[in-house]
């Protein structure tokens, strides 16, 4: 196994550790995709300044800019890379929810490798085109039970694009108001091929006054995480076992009938890779930008 195969492997394992336990389904029926999507009509201001927010049915288009920067360690030698892409996706939530939450697709209609992406990375990246992502969003913005409808080409950009769990900001089960303040802890399982890695957060957060943004009142909510990851697999036929802390950072503008209308997270993970038929750790520091802003 090389260093740099491993590299991906575990940078892998760390960026789907947010996800729930299963391992991509089958493809979803095409119909998923087909339904037109119809743009959500423009924000309502709040009727009053305790209005609270939750999310429900809606539709809208966006840019998702994210980069990474991964830095391992081997004996002397330091190998760094830097990976980022934007991703142009449709999010589009149904009615009535379930018991579990609303009917939901991320379509993902293309992504453009940053320049300086890795040519094997940025030529994966170009393939992907109307990959769709099913299942529900949870009362708290948690996309669960997500389906893509191509398993591979989603598992071949899982490193940049993920599986859409965390794209919407967590909030409480009964909504948020202004002046809000709440914790959560989140356990979360993913597994990818020969993959398991095992995430527990611990997320604080806030909610602001109302507030204009390019002229939509809207609610600012801001949050802070500490994580522990861990994880195990094999790459190349290879076992490795995988253990390390983060934090992140992150704002998000929400306006009155619950659009998602803007974002930013900053995260920083630093992971020990172990090799146990080598005998050898190699440290991992990932440091991921993401910036998510709404389309016409």
């Amino acid at each position: 196994m090389t260093l740099g195969r491993l590299l991906v492997a575990s940078v892998l394992a760390g960026a789907c550790a947010s996800g729930r336990a299963g391992t991509a389904a089958a493809p979803a029926p095409a119909t998923s995709a087909a339904a037109p999507i119809q743009p959500t009509p423009p924000s309502p201001p709040p009727a009053s300044a305790s209005a609270s927010v939750r999310y429900g049915p809606g539709a809208q288009r966006y840019l998702v800019h994210r980069q990474l920067h991964i830095q391992q360690t081997l004996g002397e030698q330091v190998q760094a890379q830097t990976l980022g892409a934007r991703i142009f996706v449709t999010m589009a939530i149904t009615g009535p929810a379930d018991s579990v939450g609303y009917p939901t697709t991320f379509s993902v209609d293309s992504i453009v490798a940053d320049s300086g992406t890795p040519a094997p990375v940025a030529d994966n990246i170009v393939k992907v085109r109307k990959l769709v992502f099913a299942g529900r969003v949870a009362r708290r913005g948690e996309f669960v039970n997500a389906v893509p409808s191509d398993s591979a080409l989603a598992q071949s950009v899982a490193q940049l694009l993920g599986n859409f769990r965390d794209f919407l900001p967590r909030l409480p089960a009964d909504a948020v108001k202004p002046g809000a303040t709440w914790t959560d802890t989140v356990e979360t399982t993913q597994r990818a091929g020969d993959a398991t890695s095992s995430r527990r957060t611990t997320i604080h957060a806030s909610a602001s006054t109302w507030e204009n943004r390019a002229g939509v009142s809207g609610l600012r909510v801001e949050t802070s995480q500490t994580y522990h990851v861990t994880g195990s697999g094999k790459n190349a036929g290879q076992p490795y076992e995988l253990s390390g802390e983060g934090t992140a950072t992150g704002t998000a503008f929400l306006t009155a009938d619950g659009r998602y209308l803007a974002g930013e997270v900053r995260d920083s993970t630093a992971l020990t890779i172990r090799l146990p038929v080598q005998g050898v750790s190699v440290p991992v520091v990932q440091v991921a930008h993401t910036a998510v802003s709404a389309l016409p």
